[in-house]
C-alpha cells in the first residue's frame, strides 16, 4: 500500500479551490494499491487531519468551524509522526503558506519528502514582482510595475507618475502574490487604481500592491511537465478568449464557472512558430527556477507578437476541467494518469517506488452507461458539470463502462472522445465537434513529440461521433444501456425524453415522464402540495404571468399592476421566476415597480445575463433563462434568518425563524427516504449560481447543527420532505428546496428538482456523505443506476 498525503485549505482567499483540488486527487489516484490521507490547513495555519468526505464540500467554511472542537488537530510530534509514516505528500494549498514556500519549509525540516517545488524555488517565484525582475533578467520581455507596500507614503502621487510616465490608459492592479484572479481590477485612471490599492489592503488580500498596463492581446496558459528524463516539458497552450471591453478582465467566475463571456481554445488559434516559442520559454523559465514536477505560467500575447509570462502558479489548480487536464487530455492522458504522472516524476526524484496500477481495460461484463449532458437552454453550463463529474467518477467504477454524449443546440447527439468532455463550456464541446482542429497534421506532430519526450503513449479517439436523437436511442437499446440523463430543464428535465426512453424500455435515472413534467412546472407543483392538505406543508402563493402581457405597458400601468399583486400576495417584496426553468436562472427580488419595469426591460432585450448590482442584493451576474418568451411566476418574498461564518464560528441572528435548506430524497419501490436537510446560506437576496454548484463558493450546512435546528426539528423536516416527495409521484431520486421555520415548524416546498445537479461539490453529494452508512458518491452514483435498471 502505497501512502499518500494530501495537505490542502490554508489561509489564503483561495482555500476553496484547494479543496477542488484535493478531490480530484482523492477520485482519481484512490485505489486498492493507494490510499489517501487528507489534511486540512485552517486559516490559523493549524493542520487537522479531515474525512474524506469533508473533500465534497463547497467550501472550507461547511465544516471548519467544527474542527476546533475536534480531536483531530496535529500538532509538534502528532504531525510529525503521521507525516513521516506516509511515502508522499502532495501539497495542494494554493496562495500564500502553499505556493510561497511556507509549507514546503516544514515538510523540509521534518525530512518529509513531497511533490513540487523546493521552499527556496517557491519563494523565488511567488511575489510577481519578484519573478518580474528575475525574467527581466535574463532577457525574457515583462511589463514596467508599480509596487505599492502598505506602509509606502505618498501614493496617489506614484500613482499619478506611474500613468504620466507610462501613457497608460489602461491598467491592471492586482495583489503582489496569489492567483485565482482574487483582488485583480482593470482600471483606466489614477484614482480608480488608487481605490482598488486600498482595497486590496483593506480586505487582507496582500500587504504589496502592483500595479502594470494593461496588455492589448490575448491570454495564454500552459502547463509544463518535468519528464523522467529530467527534461521540462511543455504542453500545448491554451488560449483564453473573452471580451475586454468595460474593464472585463478573466476573473474568478469566468476561471471556474464556465460561462459563454469567455472561450479557451486548447490548441490556441495562433500559427505554430509563436505557439513553438511560447512553449520553448516556459520551459527555459522551468529551469531558471528550478522548478520541479510540474508548473502552469500564464502570459499574453501581445497585439506586435510578444510574448509575456506574467504569473508563475507553483501549484496548478486541479478541479475537474482545469487547465493541466485538459491539456493533459490532447496528448491522451486521462486524469489519473496525469495524476500518476506527476507522482511517479516525485517519486523518482526521492527514490520511492511507486505501485502503480493494473490494467484500465474494461471487461465487457461492465454495464455500459450512457452520460447525457449539454442542450441549448440555461441550465446547459451546470448540466456539462454535473455529466462530466458522472462519467468521471463512474470511469472509476468496477460495474460500470461510461461514454460521454453532448445534447447539441440543435437536438443531435455526439459521443464524445475523452478530451472534448473536459472543455469549458457546451459551446467549446460543440465547436470542436463540428470542427475538430486536432486532427490538424501539425498538431499531430506537436503532440507525438511531446508525448515521446515524456515517455508516455496513447491512441485516443480524437473526433466525435455524430447521430440523430432517434439514432442514439436505437444505440443505446441494442447495447443494454442505462442512460444516464445529466441534463437540467428543458427537454432533458420536463418529460420529453423521459417518455421517449420509456417507450423504448430504455432504462434511465430520475422520475417518471409525466411527474418530470409536473415538477418542472413550479406553479403545478405548488398546486400538487396544496391538495395534499398537510397543516404543516404548504406552497408559497403564486401569481403567474406572460411578458406579452405587459411588455408594451407604460410605467404608470406597471405601477398599477405592481400595487395589485402586492396587495393580492400580501407582500411589498417579491421573487420573480421563470415557471419552468430552474439554477437560479432568472430568479430576482423585486422591491418596487420600478425593478419588475427594469426586469421587464431584461426580457425585451433579449438578455443572456443580468449585470451585477442592477437590482438591490444582488452580488453577481444572473444568468436569464432560455425561453424569454414563456411564463413567469411572481411570488411574496421569504425573509430567511441571517447566518455568518467568522472566526471559525457560526454567527446566527433570527428574524422571522424562516431557515432556508436542501434535502435529497430516495425513492425505491414506492418507500421514500429523506437525507440529512442542508442550510444553505447564500451571500446575497437568492441564491447563485456558483453557491448552488461551484466549488469554492457557498456555504451548507449538513446536518443542520442542532443548536439551530433541534434533531426533532431535523427529523419533522425529513419526514415532510418525503410524504412531499410523495405527494408528487418522486422517482429514484431527487432534491426538494424548502423554508423551514424554526419557531412554528411550518415548512414551504420551494420546487423539486427530479435531475438535481450532480456537479462534484454539489449538496446532494454531502447529504449522501451523511448518511449512516457513508455513500460516497460513487455509491451514491451506484445507488441511483441499479434502484433503476428494467
Amino acid at each position: 500500500m502505497f501512502n499518500l498525503a494530501i495537505i490542502c485549505g490554508g489561509p489564503s482567499h483561495e482555500r476553496g479551490i484547494s479543496l477542488n483540488s484535493a478531490r480530484s486527487i482523492m477520485d482519481h489516484l484512490k485505489s486498492p494499491f493507494i490510499d489517501i490521507i487528507p489534511i486540512f490547513v485552517d486559516s490559523q495555519r493549524r493542520f487537522y487531519r479531515i474525512s474524506p468526505a469533508q473533500l465534497y464540500s463547497n467550501t472550507p467554511a461547511d465544516f471548519d468551524f467544527k474542527l476546533a472542537q475536534s480531536e483531530l488537530l496535529l500538532e509538534g510530534s502528532v504531525l510529525q509522526e503521521l507525516l513521516s509514516g506516509v511515502d508522499l505528500v502532495f501539497p495542494v494549498i494554493h496562495g500564500a503558506f502553499g505556493e510561497d514556500g511556507g509549507i514546503q519549509e516544514i515538510l523540509e525540516k521534518m525530512n518529509v519528502p513531497f511533490i513540487g517545488h523546493s521552499s527556496h524555488c517557491c519563494k523565488w517565484m511567488f511575489k510577481k514582482h519578484q519573478a518580474a525582475e528575475t525574467l527581466r533578467g535574463h532577457g525574457f520581455a515583462t511589463f514596467p510595475q508599480l509596487v505599492i507596500t502598505k506602509k509606502m507614503s505618498h501614493v496617489k502621487i506614484a500613482i499619478d507618475n506611474f500613468f504620466r510616465e507610462q501613457k497608460i490608459k489602461r491598467a491592471i492592479v492586482k495583489p503582489a502574490a496569489g492567483g485565482s484572479s482574487i483582488g485583480v481590477s482593470s482600471v483606466d485612471n489614477p484614482l480608480q487604481a488608487y481605490a482598488n490599492v486600498v482595497n486590496i489592503f483593506e480586505k487582507g488580500l496582500d500587504n504589496t500592491v502592483l500595479i502594470e498596463p494593461f496588455c492589448e492581446g490575448k491570454e495564454f496558459t500552459v502547463v509544463v511537465f518535468d519528464s523522467f528524463k529530467g527534461k521540462p516539458v511543455a504542453f500545448i497552450p491554451t488560449e483564453v478568449e473573452m471580451n475586454y471591453d468595460k474593464n472585463q478582465i478573466f476573473d474568478f467566475r469566468r476561471k471556474y464557472l464556465p460561462t459563454n463571456q469567455t472561450a479557451y481554445h486548447t490548441p490556441p488559434k495562433w500559427d505554430p512558430s509563436t505557439v513553438s516559442q511560447i512553449r520553448l520559454q516556459a520551459e527555459q523559465i522551468f529551469q531558471l527556477f528550478g522548478m520541479s514536477d510540474f508548473v502552469r505560467l500564464d502570459g499574453w500575447l501581445g497585439n506586435d507578437g510578444t510574448i509575456y509570462f506574467t504569473d508563475i502558479n507553483p501549484i496548478s489548480g486541479l478541479e475537474q476541467n482545469s487547465f493541466l487536464f485538459r491539456q493533459a487530455s490532447l496528448l491522451g492522458m486521462t486524469q489519473r494518469q496525469a495524476l500518476e504522472y506527476i507522482v511517479k516524476r516525485a517519486c523518482l526524484r526521492h527514490g520511492i517506488d511507486f505501485p502503480g496500477y493494473p490494467s484500465e481495460e474494461k471487461p465487457q461484463s461492465k454495464q455500459p452507461v450512457y452520460v447525457v449532458f449539454g442542450s441549448r437552454n440555461a441550465e446547459r453550463q451546470v448540466s456539462l458539470m454535473s455529466g462530466t463529474n458522472v462519467w468521471l467518477k463512474l470511469l472509476r467504477s468496477e460495474k460500470y463502462s461510461p461514454s460521454p454524449f453532448l445534447f447539441d443546440p440543435y437536438d443531435q447527439v455526439w459521443e464524445l472522445p475523452y478530451a472534448y468532455t473536459l472543455n469549458h463550456t457546451v459551446e467549446e464541446i460543440y465547436a470542436n465537434c463540428i470542427n475538430p482542429k486536432e486532427k490538424h497534421h501539425h498538431w499531430q506532430r506537436v503532440i507525438a513529440d511531446i508525448q515521446q519526450t515524456l515517455g508516455i503513449e496513447s491512441e485516443c479517439r480524437s473526433e466525435a461521433k455524430s447521430m440523430s436523437l432517434n439514432l442514439f436511442l436505437d444505440h443505446a437499446k441494442k447495447n443494454q444501456a442505462f442512460v444516464f440523463i445529466a441534463l437540467h430543464g428543458g427537454k432533458g428535465e420536463d418529460g420529453t425524453l423521459q417518455k421517449m426512453f420509456e417507450d423504448e424500455m430504455i432504462p434511465f435515472n430520475g422520475s417518471n415522464s409525466r411527474v418530470s413534467a409536473l415538477c418542472m412546472d413550479k406553479y403545478l407543483t405548488g398546486q400538487a402540495i396544496a391538495r395534499l392538505a398537510e397543516p404543516d406543508l404548504f406552497s408559497i402563493p403564486k401569481k403567474s404571468f406572460h411578458f406579452a402581457e405587459i411588455k408594451k405597458h407604460t410605467s404608470e400601468s406597471i405601477e398599477s399592476f405592481w400595487e395589485t399583486l402586492c396587495c393580492e400576495l400580501v407582500c411589498c417584496k417579491l421573487i420573480v421566476k421563470p415557471r419552468s426553468d430552474g439554477c437560479s436562472a432568472g430568479i430576482v427580488l423585486l422591491q418596487s415597480a420600478q425593478d419588475l419595469e427594469r426586469y421587464l426591460n431584461f426580457i425585451e432585450q433579449k438578455s443572456h445575463f443580468i449585470p451585477p448590482s442592477s437590482f438591490a442584493n444582488q452580488t453577481g451576474p444572473i444568468e436569464m433563462p432560455s425561453a424569454l418568451s414563456g411564463e413567469f411566476l411572481l411570488e411574496p418574498y421569504i425573509e430567511t434568518d441571517a447566518f455568518l461564518i467568522e472566526d471559525n464560528r457560526i454567527k446566527y441572528a433570527p428574524k422571522q425563524g424562516w431557515i432556508e435548506l436542501t434535502v435529497g430524497v430516495l425513492e425505491d419501490k414506492g418507500s421514500y427516504h429523506a437525507m440529512n436537510p442542508s442550510i444553505t446560506i447564500a451571500e446575497g437576496a437568492i441564491l447563485s449560481l456558483e453557491e448552488k454548484f461551484q466549488g469554492g463558493t457557498g456555504i451548507n450546512l449538513t446536518p443542520p447543527p442542532a443548536d439551530i435546528l433541534s434533531p426533532a426539528a431535523t427529523e419533522k423536516i425529513k419526514r415532510l420532505t418525503e410524504k412531499a416527495a410523495c405527494a408528487l409521484g418522486i422517482q429514484n431520486y431527487a432534491r426538494l428546496d424548502i423554508f423551514f421555520n424554526r419557531n412554528t415548524e411550518k415548512m414551504i416546498l420551494i420546487e423539486a428538482n427530479t435531475l438535481p445537479g450532480l456537479t462534484p461539490s454539489t449538496v446532494i453529494f454531502h447529504q449522501a456523505l451523511a448518511e449512516n452508512p457513508s455513500m460516497p458518491p460513487l455509491d451514491f452514483l451506484d445507488r441511483i443506476i441499479s434502484s433503476k435498471r428494467l
